[in-house]
C-alpha cells in the first residue's frame, strides 16, 4: 500500500491516542468523515495498523526484570523451536537473527530467578535449542520509528549485500593508536618494510 502524507499523518495521530474516534481523525487531518473511515478501513485491510493496544509498563505490573536471550538453534529443528514459543509466558517479542545466533527473545519477569528458571530449566529442555546466551537491560527507552523516513534510492548497496548481515563497529582510542604509532585514524602500527 502507497501511504500518502494523509495515510501518514493519521498514523501518527493514532499513535498518539489510539482511541481517537473517526470524527477526531476527521477533523485533525482536515478530510471529511468518510474519508476518514475509508482510510482508516485501508489502513486495516492492508495490513498497515494491525490494531490498537494498551501501552502497559511492565516494571508497574510487576515485571521488572528484562533480558534478551540470544538462541543458536539444531538447524534442523526450525519448526519444533516456532511451535513453542506460544508457550512462554514471559516472551515479548521474538525474532530471526543473522550473525553469531539465530534468533532472540526479548523476555520480561518479576525477578532474576525467574528469567535464570526460564532459561536454565525450561529452554535447556528444548531439543532444538543448542546454545543461549542471556543479555539483561539495564535501561530501557522506547521510540517510534519515523514514518516520513526517506527510503535509500543507492542501487549499489541494494545488490552488494553489504546492507544485510552482521554489522560490527569498533571505534579504535586515539590513546592506543598514538602507543602503535599510526595517525589518528589508524588501528595499528605501520610495518617495517626494511
Amino acid at each position: 500500500m502507497h501511504l500518502d502524507d494523509i495515510h501518514v499523518r493519521m498514523l501518527e495521530a493514532l499513535r498518539e491516542d489510539g482511541r481517537a474516534s473517526i470524527a477526531a481523525l476527521a477533523e485533525r487531518l482536515n478530510i471529511s468523515r468518510s474519508n476518514a473511515y475509508s482510510r482508516y478501513e485501508a489502513l486495516v485491510s492492508a495490513g498497515v495498523l494491525r490494531g490498537v493496544h494498551a501501552d502497559v509498563d511492565p516494571a508497574s505490573a510487576g515485571l521488572s526484570v528484562a533480558a534478551m536471550v540470544f538462541i543458536t538453534l539444531r538447524q534442523s529443528e526450525w519448526a519444533d523451536f516456532r511451535s513453542r514459543l506460544g508457550g512462554l509466558e514471559e516472551l515479548e517479542y521474538f525474532a530471526v537473527t543473522t550473525g553469531e545466533h539465530d534468533a532472540m527473545l526479548l523476555v520480561r519477569a518479576p525477578d532474576v530467578a525467574a528469567i535464570h528458571d526460564l532459561v536454565a530449566t525450561r529452554l535447556a529442555q528444548w531439543p532444538s535449542i543448542k546454545a543461549t546466551e542471556t543479555v539483561f537491560l539495564m535501561d530501557e527507552a522506547r521510540f517510534d520509528v519515523s514514518l516520513r523516513m526517506r527510503r535509500s534510492t543507492d542501487a549499489s548497496l541494494d545488490n552488494s549485500g553489504e546492507r544485510f548481515g552482521m554489522t560490527r563497529f569498533v571505534r579504535t582510542s586515539d590513546d592506543r593508536s598514538r602507543r602503535q604509532g599510526g595517525g589518528p585514524l589508524s588501528g595499528s602500527a605501520p610495518r617495517d618494510t626494511r
